[in-house]
């Protein structure tokens, strides 16, 4: 879920969303010997974490 600015942020926070952080690291297939990282960050409800297992999922 994306804010628009700190309204919104304090209004997702109402809502109980909190700013979640992950650091991915992975390989490409052909150049396993690079190891890249991702970090994401958005805001979302835990414990489910739905809007990251929808970007892992991508």
């Amino acid at each position: 879920m994306r804010a628009a600015g700190p309204a919104a942020e304090t209004e997702l926070m109402l809502k109980g969303y909190g700013l979640t952080t992950a650091e991915l690291y992975y390989r490409m297939p052909d150049h396993r010997h690079v190891l890249n990282s991702f970090i994401w960050q958005e805001y979302d409800l835990a414990p489910d974490y739905p809007e990251l297992f929808h970007f892992i999922e991508f």
